[in-house]
């Protein structure tokens, strides 16, 4: 039956013996590995919740609001070690009550935290609110572990045979968790509000991260040998009897594969997982298969599809004829030069028809059938995926015989990504996608490495696996030294381009600075002219090399400011000592910052002189308040300020003005989709006023100031464009983003689709 399955004698062994109330030893390993990795995923709570509630305080609409998030910052920071102790208490507390109520005891006692009705009418509405949002937290979790948690309920169930182990009360079930983690903010006193934030952040930190526990746990256990294929739920009673599997009552199909003989069906295979997600759509080989079981009932003739079943005199082929018949066709003179000619399905109808014409078998098994359908239509989407160039689309299908072989011989092609076949399809496809369509296909040493590796697999595949991994091996060979070099190459085009928008962001600093304090004031035009043009070097330096938050920075703004303020009249006594007190400081400062930035000592004496004229007009009361002036429209664009449409009102505006304007309005709407773009996302582009495309890779998003830098596949810098003018090409149609994911998961996404849709 399976190694799960305990004989009777066992059974009756181990429920005759009298077993110790003390947590087993590999359950007590469980224990403390998953609270380790419990422990870290706090520690990453901890240190982000500050984070947190400052960014939501900076968002408040009001003082309240953001006095609100502050304090919950302060009382989360204060009452750290409270939350973690009653967490830890009560995590431990979840693995002594396993040993509570042993089955054949009496279960007097009940669990104070139990819900019934009777409570609703306790529960206000605060608590209601974070009780609604821990059950759905809950619900999440148990839906997407869902077979991980069976799978550790059984182990554990297992390891006590005394004790029924299920998900309510089994201690790393995300219920119990979640009850660890509720009385721990039972210690903070905080707004319901601020719970169910914390909540929310917790389940983003610790809960989402369950999965990885309920893995770990059940390779740990598996590697201990208990229960190592789990098929069926391990039932267990206080008899002597084994327990019944979940097949009472009939066959058990397992036994029937082991059993059965006929080479044409599935059970001639090994025995595999059906109920393994196919890609990352988590369908299910069995799930795909029922589809197409289901439109064979519905009687719905798929376009395309091959339904050749045994009727009449006809007989079902054997899997060996068919492979046989696959192979010869496969080293076959006809298929070696011009393999992209023959399709699954003509390979197929073509076998059947010459066995037909002979008096041989001509019909399929449903399952043999299935596999083939589910083959052809794989490629298929190889064929029309916009995200494979023409050529390499024609070269991975010609690999269409070698993997209906693999695929009808050996199931793990669609059950495990890690498969040498599917691996060495998706690393092709992925190696493609930045391939532009303007190379020269011959010439190219990608489309060379590709075509050597097809061919490779076509040649020498009859059978064995390991030529793919091969073919993979020689793949990587012929390909490493150009994705090393494509490598570099793109670090330094990312290091280039984050160089320069550090730069772009401390000239938009340094112009902001000196447009906040000169945009209102009035100064000699001379002055102007050196703050805007001179001392704008020299905040742009300091910037760069000493930073924001230096006290050089803060200097070389005071001395805007002092400028500012001494260049005016001054009428009363204390201004004039002020000014007189603090002349020379300026004069000092100014020389030594023109120093920095390598001003010529010439330059640097003619500026000084001009401060100093002015300081003693200021000082001897001759500074002619008509000499003073705004900033003029030049002093503007040193200052990187455009002036927009030349205040033009609407209806004085041009056409093309007018377009512009409404482009940018529009383009608001692309922004979002364009910052949802991650670096390694690849694109379409073309440009306007060009008939070719070319395909390019999102390299780095710069900080700070949002630059999208664009590199073909050799890591060389294509393009940069700021957020808005990505916004407005994308919304033009310039752009067009390829899909992610790997090739075989985004074909089995696509193909499960069709086939509910024609299921209905």
């Amino acid at each position: 039956m399976g190694a799960e399955v305990m004989s009777e004698t066992d059974q009756r062994n181990r429920t005759a013996s009298s077993v110790s109330a003390a947590i087993p030893a590999l359950v007590k390993q469980v224990k403390e590995n998953s609270f380790s990795i419990l422990s870290n995923n706090f520690s990453h709570f901890f240190s982000s919740c500050d984070d947190l509630f400052f960014d939501l305080a900076s968002k408040a609409g009001t003082n309240n609001e953001q006095n609100l998030y502050f304090d919950a910052m302060r009382e989360v920071r204060i009452k750290k070690p409270q939350v973690w102790n009653l967490f830890k208490d009560r995590f431990e507390n979840n693995f002594r009550d396993l040993t509570k109520n042993r089955l054949g005891q009496s279960n007097a006692t009940t669990n104070d935290d139990d819900f019934s009705l009777e409570s609703i009418s306790l529960v206000d509405k605060d608590d209601m609110e974070q009780d609604v949002a821990i059950t759905s937290i809950v619900n999440r979790s148990r839906l997407e572990n869902q077979e991980l948690l069976y799978q550790l309920n059984c182990r554990f169930d297992y390891l006590m045979p005394d004790v029924r182990v299920n998900e309510s009360n089994n201690p790393l079930d995300p219920a119990q968790i979640c009850g660890a983690v509720n009385e721990g903010l039972s210690a903070l006193d905080l707004d319901v509000k601020c719970k169910v934030i914390l909540l929310k952040h917790l389940d983003r930190t610790v809960v989402s991260e369950l999965r990885n526990i309920y893995l770990l746990s059940n390779e740990f256990l598996i590697n201990a040998g208990i229960l190592p294929q789990i098929r069926f739920d391990v039932r267990k009673s206080n008899s002597a009897t084994p327990p019944p599997s979940a097949f009472e009552g009939e066959e058990n199909p397992f036994d029937q594969l082991e059993d059965t003989q006929d080479p044409g069906s599935v059970a001639s295979t090994q025995p595999f997982n059906m109920n393994t997600p196919m890609g990352s759509s988590g369908v299910t080989l069995g799930q795909v298969m029922n589809m197409f079981s289901q439109l064979r009932q519905n009687g719905v003739a798929a376009p395309n599809f091959i339904s050749r079943p045994a009727v009449g005199s006809s007989m079902a082929i054997p899997q060996k004829t068919l492979l046989d018949a696959l192979t010869n066709l496969q080293l076959s003179s006809e298929y070696l030069q011009s393999p992209q000619e023959f399709s699954v399905r003509n390979v197929v109808e073509r076998i059947l028809d010459e066995n037909k014409q002979s008096g041989k078998e001509d019909a399929l098994h449903e399952s043999d059938e299935d596999i083939i359908n589910l083959v052809a239509m794989f490629f298929d989407f190889v064929l029309d995926d916009r995200n494979l160039p023409v050529p390499f689309q024609a070269l991975i299908s010609r690999l269409q015989i070698p993997i209906l072989k693999v695929a009808l011989k050996d199931k793990d092609f669609f059950t495990h990504s890690d498969h040498p076949a599917r691996r060495l399809i998706n690393e092709i496809a992925s190696s493609a996608v930045g391939w532009d369509e303007s190379s020269e296909s011959t010439q190219d040493k990608l489309y060379k490495a590709v075509n050597k590796v097809v061919h490779f697999v076509i040649e020498n595949f009859s059978g064995d696996i390991d030529i793919f991994e091969q073919a993979q091996a020689m793949f990587k060979t012929e390909t490493t030294q150009e994705t090393k070099k494509a490598d570099v190459l793109e670090k330094r085009t990312q290091e280039a381009a984050q160089g320069k928008a550090k730069a772009d962001h401390a000239r938009e600093q340094s112009n902001e600075v000196l447009l906040a304090r000169l945009k209102e004031a009035q100064l000699p035009e001379n002055v102007l002219h050196f703050l805007t043009k001179e001392w704008q070097k020299v905040l742009l330096y300091i910037h760069l090399k000493h930073g924001e938050d230096s006290t050089e920075w803060l200097d070389a703004r005071q001395v805007i400011e002092q400028i500012v303020w001494a260049i005016r009249p001054h009428h009363d006594e204390r201004s004039i000592k002020r000014l007189e007190r603090i002349k020379d400081e300026i004069l000092d400062k100014v020389s030594n910052g023109l120093e920095a930035v390598s001003i010529s000592r010439e330059t640097i004496l003619n500026t000084l002189s001009v401060i100093e004229q002015n300081f003693s007009l200021v000082l001897s009361d001759k500074l002619n308040p008509e000499d003073l002036i705004s900033l003029k429209p030049e002093h503007l664009v040193a200052l990187g300020q455009a002036v927009e449409n030349n205040g033009k009102e609407w209806d004085q505006l041009t056409a093309v003005e007018r377009q512009q304007l409404k482009l940018q309005a529009a383009a608001k709407e692309y922004v979002a989709k364009v910052q949802k773009l991650k670096p390694g996302t690849w694109v379409q582009y073309a440009p306007p006023n060009s008939a070719k495309s070319f395909r390019c890779k999102l390299a780095l998003v710069t900080e700070p100031n949002k630059t999208y830098v664009f590199v073909n596949r050799f890591g060389l810098r294509v393009f940069e464009k700021r957020l808005d003018e990505v916004a407005i090409d994308m919304q033009k149609g310039y752009f067009a983003i390829m899909e992610s994911g790997v090739l075989f998961d985004r074909a089995m996404g696509n193909i499960t689709t069709k086939l509910k849709s024609l299921a209905g």
